[in-house]
């Protein structure tokens, strides 16, 4: 048999070779299968192959064998999806790798099945090398990629950036700005900066010693900051917060520097102005105090002069001598309440009034203080323009400005002085609304005083408003503080400009809605469909007349005293709330913290914000809540009808 099969070729193959018979019994084992099981050939041949690796005696396996010994097709198992068929060891004891093929054998009418057995093992360890080293470069290029993306992202932030970027080498030559960097120093493109000397081109010349401190501490691979003057292609500059670090290649060299720059020169004047604010702020509660102190010396003088000038009636000189120092007494309590005015303690009288009105009267006042040779003319719009404010402060003011105006034009060629009062439109001056943010919001009537004097000296223009500050060599330098108090004691705002052609005082106060009937009885209620609004105040008398008011209007009212009893209310009622007026400053939780509580329940409930303060304070945190507006108190009757039926109808 073995002559027939061939065995001795077999015993050279380099792979496993096993013949079984029809019962699955050895009847042949090469030396390959001896070396990879260890052992001898006599231990396998006669013995059942399905009994030595009972994995083969699976169905899956058995019913492939079958196959081969009854019509001969060949049966294939993979590597991959049929490991390990014989658990041969490598020296390292794992499993070899295998692939086995199982054919048919014909030996005198009898079939037999041969198994080759192929040893992968390298092929798989060459494999797995291969599938390491392309897994290797797989993640280096994404890697590569990501760090792309990164350089991407990064240089259009860069790019981006408010601030404006500098990369240049040690020495200041550069390589790269950003856009930030063209817009400040008023550069075309990138390409008119590139290779310039950013110490020579664009720094105003330094002191000595900070020149050389700034280059060392870049060289010596440190940070700097501080702030520089950074020049322009125009030849003009601008203040700009400045921070320069190096950038160190890997063998710890410094080879470039990094430059970021911010210009701050809106910063500086802000900076200036709160610091003239926190000065003024100080100065007015000294004044105030001392004014306090002065009324109560002048109301005893005053007092016992009175009394004094009754006692001596039979003394004509000394009587009239009283009566002089009774005048200067009164002048020095007028000048006493002007301080007062300033401080802003003094009493204010307010009522609502027509500004129209006022303007007409006050023209024919301010006629007589200015002189002949100084023309007065007006530019005035037609219209009430109804105000609530303090008549006789405003007054003052006003007159406090025209003098102003008179003692800066009275030695013009034909000096003139333009009163105006407009109606203010925001969209036509975006320069005021930007100093003065309250003009984007609201109504205002715009009150313009402007003269053909010499003007103001630049360095004079932020000082005008001080106390105590003049121009005039017999001056007081109250007149502007005064009036700057007064304004803003009308919840107005002021404001100047000045050429050397001549001087513009802005004043802006805030309109009222046209007066209409406040009797409640006038107010006709409407169909309301039985609507019920949540009143939420802390201060009872308010939130009782509100709700009375309310009640007339046809709606039905859930009251609150704070905003934590407003929430809780919500949680309890809030299927029943359609609208809500919510009162801004309050115990426990003011109204915007209360709405984002409720809004977290009730997302779409419509709010009215009630405030008794200037509403520039309020606006910025109330603007981003949705089906919301913002009303001041004192609100009238027909407004808030108004306001409420913009949201339920």
């Amino acid at each position: 048999m073995k002559s027939l099969m061939c065995f001795d070729v077999l015993q050279t193959l380099p792979d496993g070779v096993c013949i079984v018979d029809k019962d699955y019994k050895i009847v042949f084992w090469n030396k390959r299968l001896v070396q990879w099981s260890q052992q001898a050939e006599s231990v396998f041949v006669g013995q059942k192959l399905t009994d030595l690796y009972p994995r083969l005696a699976g169905l899956a396996y058995k019913t492939r064998i079958d196959q081969v010994l009854h019509n001969g097709s060949p049966a294939f198992f993979s590597m991959l999806l049929h490991h390990h068929l014989f658990d041969f060891q490598k020296p390292d004891g794992s499993l070899q790798a295998q692939r086995v093929t199982v054919t048919s054998l014909r030996n005198d009418n009898e079939t037999l099945a041969l198994f080759t057995v192929v040893d992968m093992t390298r092929s798989v360890l060459r494999e797995e090398k291969h599938k390491k080293v392309l897994a290797s470069y797989e993640h280096e290029i994404e890697q590569r990629k990501q760090l792309e993306q990164q350089n991407n992202i990064l240089v259009r932030a860069v790019d981006k950036a408010a601030e404006a970027f500098v990369i240049m080498r040690i020495h200041g030559d550069i390589e790269y700005v950003n856009k930030a960097f063209l817009a400040q120093t008023g550069c075309l493109s990138s390409e008119h900066v590139l290779g310039e000397s950013y110490w020579d081109t664009y720094i105003m010349p330094l002191e000595d010693n900070l020149n050389l401190t700034v280059k060392q501490v870049v060289s010596g691979a440190e940070t700097w900051q501080g702030r520089l003057e950074i020049k322009r292609k125009d030849d003009s500059c601008f203040m700009a917060s400045v921070s320069i670090a190096p950038i160190v290649n890997p063998q710890g060299k410094v080879t470039h520097a990094v430059v970021v720059q911010e210009d701050i020169s809106e910063q500086l004047k802000f900076e200036m102005q709160y610091r003239q604010s926190e000065k003024q702020e100080a100065l007015a509660t000294l004044i105030g105090g001392i004014a306090h102190d002065f009324n109560n010396l002048l109301s005893g003088m005053l007092g016992h002069l009175y009394l004094a000038n009754r006692e001596v009636k039979d003394m004509p000189k000394t009587s009239v001598r009283l009566g002089k120092i009774q005048g200067v007494a009164n002048d020095i309590a007028g000048i006493v309440q002007q301080l007062m005015t300033f401080a802003r303690k003094g009493e204010v009288k307010k009522r609502r009034f027509p500004l129209g009105s006022f303007i007409k009267e006050f023209i024919r006042l301010a006629e007589h203080t200015v002189p002949d040779n100084i023309k007065l003319s007006i530019d005035f719009q037609r219209a009430d323009f109804s105000c609530q404010g303090d008549v006789e402060s405003l007054q003052e003011a006003l007159l406090n400005i025209i003098q102003n105006a008179v003692d800066a034009a009275v030695d013009t060629r034909e000096p003139t002085i333009i009163l105006g009062l407009q109606s203010w439109d925001a969209d036509n001056d975006s320069l005021w609304v930007k100093k003065h943010a309250a003009l984007a919001e609201g109504r205002f009537a715009h009150i313009t005083i402007a003269d053909n004097g010499s003007g103001i000296k630049d360095e004079d223009i932020h000082k005008v408003f001080d106390p105590f500050f003049t121009t005039k060599t017999l001056g007081s330098g109250l007149g502007l503080a005064v009036a700057i108090g007064n304004i803003k004691n009308n919840h107005g705002m002021i404001d100047i400009e000045s050429k050397p052609d001549g001087t513009v005082v802005h004043i802006w106060l805030p309109l009222l809605e046209d007066k209409k009937s406040e009797e409640i009885h006038s107010i006709l209620p409407r169909e309301t469909m039985n609507q019920t609004i949540l009143l939420v105040d802390d201060d009872g008398l308010v939130r009782d007349t509100c709700a009375e008011l309310l009640d007339v209007l046809g709606y039905q009212i859930l009251q609150a005293e704070d905003g934590q009893c407003a929430v809780d209310m919500m949680r309890e009622h809030g299927d029943q709330v359609d609208l809500i007026v919510m009162d801004m400053v309050m115990p426990r939780l003011v109204g915007t913290a209360a709405a984002s509580q409720i809004r977290q329940l009730y997302p779409d409930v419509p709010i009215i914000f009630a405030t008794a303060y200037d509403q520039s304070i309020s606006i910025k945190a109330t603007k981003d809540f949705a089906h919301s507006m913002l009303m001041s108190k004192p609100f009238h009757p027909d407004t808030l009808q108004e306001n409420i039926e913009a949201f339920l109808y």
